[in-house]
């Protein structure tokens, strides 16, 4: 029947009928009978968080998982009461969704509360733990799925497919790989951007073990965590310093010249350029700029040490974006 607003309302002994069918249904796990009973109740805003909790059971029971999951969060938000049983419920959801990750960060916010019961801790703690044995698990196996064709492209020679994985791996913790990583750091055929790669790996996951790689003839140790980056090591920031007369002169050259710049030390990254290198490089990339460009400049008469530099970075620009896509 409609009110005098010509809203939907339930009479109140269907209304109590539909409540004990649809409780009754939960209890005996009959969650499609209850489903059928306790929705009219929802959409006609006739539900109570006890009659709203049979019905999450029962979409939870179904599968119905992502209405379930969005009723279930805003309960979360106006429900003071039954925050807990919502909360339950909720993590239900993420673990029969395997939205492990999510379960174990949302686990973690919620112990934070010093109020929290005793048992809704321990059962917060039982969830987390098996949540990580089986996301731990995952994490191994797609790791080492990922290895398995990372070496296969190494082996196939597909080396855009290795940087690719490459990007892959970056979450994973790089412990149980380094000695057969470490061997293709000092291998001539592994390509430099897939060097560069690999230790920028290491560097994010704080690796302070020595390391030996071998790039262009030469061969280096290094502590991949003590090492600057590409892109922040002073040097770097030194040769962006000596560029920016350019921005104000020609804006899209500079954007240019120093994308250019950072492709080179990459592909270069660990051998970075020392102050000796500088003003042959600041040359060489103007004389990249303007060609680039293609502007009417009196051509510059460029020595042989800039013309080598030109080349190199060039060469390394070419590299950079047919691995990377970039």
């Amino acid at each position: 029947m409609e009110n005098s607003k010509g809203e939907v309302v339930l009479f109140p002994k269907w209304r109590e009928k539909l409540r004990e069918k649809g409780l009754e249904a939960v209890r005996h796990q009959q969650y499609e009978e209850a489903i059928e009973s306790l929705e009219p109740l929802f959409h006609y805003r006739e539900a109570d968080d006890e009659v709203i909790t049979g019905l999450l059971i029962s979409w939870v029971g179904t599968g119905e998982y992502v209405q379930a999951e969005e009723v279930c969060l805003n309960r979360m938000k106006v429900s003071e009461s039954a925050y807990f049983q919502y909360l339950h419920i909720y993590i239900t959801i993420l673990f029969h969704e395997g939205k492990y990750r999510e379960l174990m960060t949302l686990v973690e916010e919620v112990l934070e509360q010093e109020d929290l019961p005793g048992e809704v801790r321990t059962q917060l703690w039982q969830m987390y733990n098996v949540s990580k044995d089986i996301e731990d698990s995952h994490q191994k196996e797609e790791q080492k799925y990922l290895m398995e064709e990372w070496q296969a492209a190494i082996n196939g020679q597909q080396i855009e497919k290795q940087y690719s994985i490459l990007m892959k791996l970056k979450s994973f913790d790089p412990a149980p790989w380094m000695e057969t990583l470490r061997i293709y750091l000092t291998d001539e055929e592994t390509h430099p951007v897939i060097k560069t790669a690999i230790i920028l790996w290491f560097q994010s996951h704080g690796v302070e073990e020595s390391t030996s790689i071998h790039k262009f003839g030469k061969t280096i140790s290094i502590v991949p965590v003590e090492i600057g980056s590409p892109s922040t090591h002073y040097i770097v920031k030194h040769l962006e310093l000596r560029l920016t007369h350019i921005e104000q002169e020609h804006p899209v050259m500079y954007d240019i010249i120093v994308t250019m710049l950072h492709r080179y030390i990459y592909v270069r990254y660990p051998f970075l350029p020392t102050e000796n290198e500088v003003t042959y490089i600041i040359e060489a990339l103007k004389m990249l700029g303007n060609e680039y460009l293609q502007l009417e400049e009196t051509p510059i008469k460029m020595g042989s040490e800039t013309e080598s530099y030109k080349k190199d970075i060039e060469v390394a620009n070419q590299q950079y974006r047919a691995i990377t896509g970039e």
